[in-house]
């Protein structure tokens, strides 16, 4: 069977990444994850959709068969074998020290194509029809083990069995019956051969050789949309019990060809008493990979101009007497740039960061940088008036959504300070005047830094079930996430 549920599991939950810079971190696993027995359990309920899905996608080899009577000799071949009809197996999955065994019991298959068939006597004759192909009761043991290569999975197959309790081949469509007669039956007998012992074959050989030349060549960089990419690299063999099977990876996400050197930060705890299907561990390295490569490319950026209109009074260079405008506290703009607006382009001012603790929460610290330029700033961005920072603090919620891990901002501690001034003295008055205005896109830069998120591998309608969720610990964080098939 092409869809080996260990290949599954390995593609989907470890496309694995980066053979050179993630060597040198070998040693520092910054992601553990751990397929409990309820995944197990549950692909074992809901592996038939999978299989569904998949097992049309299976290319039958072609099947060949040279005969020869006493007045001459033939051959006979099939062409264009395909699965017209698939009535999905019973799967049981087992875990062991050594590995995953399952066993698929009550599947059906229908297989259609065609033949072509040449005799030579003193002539050559050619012939052709259709021909069907129906086994029902089929039953496969396959046990597996995982281990890793260059820091990429592979599989090692080792027991593998397959019985069909029955298998009936029909063949027709030819207007030479004689020719037919010479053939069907030992032809019909290498089909029910070539079936039954297809499955196997395949997994110890071609398909087991393709899916870890598969496994062992995927790209560098996993996409996960918006340019970020996630890099895997497992830094040992899988391990197994009787309770689960364990990936340690060194991971981490980038955005672009960035690169990031993550540490493994503090001692994961076991899992709990209740750990679900998979159980992840995630260290604060991976997130703070992802706010350094979007930092290093100035991805957090925004510009508050006279075209928000809840900014524009605040941002003239000139107002009246009650008014209250950027201008009022600098009197180089009022003179030098009357009649006029500043705009106010904020950007990460330094690497932002994360720290976990399982007291007080996730916090992100993030300084941003405020720019002052006369508007319009991609024209006059080459003269700067004067820079701000505006330091945050904030305390954050983690939790899950569809596929990613998001974070929640709950409250910030904002506070504004001086860089430097080309346009006079920055006071106090000024920055609280303005506190709302930097304060709003402070918080603004934030959520979006939040909205980015980590993502969770999963396959096409399978969700995450209500019951998954986060846990926070020093340096990382603990995800406990249970599927559910839609």
């Amino acid at each position: 069977m092409r869809i080996f549920f260990l290949l599954l599991v390995l593609q989907e939950f470890l496309q694995p990444v980066s053979t050179k810079h993630l060597v040198e971190k070998a040693t520092n696993e910054t992601l553990k994850i751990r397929l409990n027995t309820p995944f197990f359990k549950f692909f074992s309920k809901n592996g038939h959709h999978v299989v569904d899905e998949e097992i049309p996608k299976i290319t039958i080899p072609e099947i060949r068969l040279p005969f020869s009577t006493s007045i001459g000799h033939g051959v006979v071949k099939t062409d264009d074998l395909k699965i017209e009809k698939f009535n999905s197996p019973k799967i049981d999955f087992n875990i062991s020290n050594t590995g995953i065994a399952w066993c698929t019991s009550g599947g059906a298959i229908k297989l259609t194509g065609k033949w072509h068939a040449k005799f030579t006597e003193l002539i050559t004759v050619r012939d052709k029809g259709w021909l069907n192909a129906y086994a029902t009761g089929i039953q496969m043991n396959i046990s597996a083990s995982a281990y890793q290569l260059d820091g990429q999975p592979q599989v090692r197959i080792g027991e593998c069995t397959v019985t069909i309790q029955k298998l009936d081949v029909e063949i027709g469509g030819s207007v030479l019956s004689w020719l037919v007669n010479l053939f069907e039956t030992p032809f019909s007998k290498l089909v029910k051969q070539v079936i039954n012992s297809q499955a196997c074959t395949a997994a110890r050989g071609i398909l087991l050789d393709e899916a870890n030349r598969f496994l062992h060549s995927l790209p560098s960089h996993v996409d996960i949309g918006a340019n970020f990419y996630v890099d895997y690299f497992l830094t040992e063999s899988p391990h197994a019990t009787n309770q689960y099977t364990e990936f340690d990876l060194a991971a981490d996400i980038v955005y672009g060809k960035c690169s990031c050197h993550p540490v493994k930060s503090g001692n994961w705890t076991d899992a709990s008493s209740s750990p679900g299907m998979v159980t992840s561990w995630i260290s604060v390295s991976i997130p703070n990979c992802l706010i350094e490569s979007a930092h290093q490319n100035q991805l957090v950026r925004f510009l508050v101009s006279k075209d928000i209109a809840i900014a524009e009074p605040y941002l003239r260079t000139s107002c009246g007497f009650l008014g209250l405008c950027i201008g009022k506290f600098f009197k180089k703009l009022r003179t030098e740039y009357p009649n006029n607006h500043v705009d106010m382009y904020f950007h990460t001012y330094n690497t932002p960061f994360f720290v976990m603790s399982e007291k007080y929460g996730v916090m992100l610290n993030m300084s941003l940088a405020v720019d002052l330029f006369i508007n319009p700033y991609a024209k006059t961005k080459q003269n700067i008036l004067a820079r701000l920072v505006v330091d945050t603090f904030s305390d954050v919620e983690p939790y899950l959504n569809h596929t990613k891990i998001h974070g929640h901002l709950l409250n910030s501690t904002i506070t504004a300070r001086v860089d430097f001034s080309n346009i006079g003295d920055v006071s106090g008055a000024f920055l609280s005047a303005f506190s709302s205005v930097l304060s709003m896109t402070a918080r603004q830069a934030v959520k979006s830094v939040l909205g980015v998120g980590i993502p969770i591998p999963s396959y096409d309608n399978v969700t995450l079930a209500d019951s998954s969720h986060v846990e926070v610990f020093d340096q990382y964080l603990r995800t406990n996430i249970d599927f559910e098939y839609k």
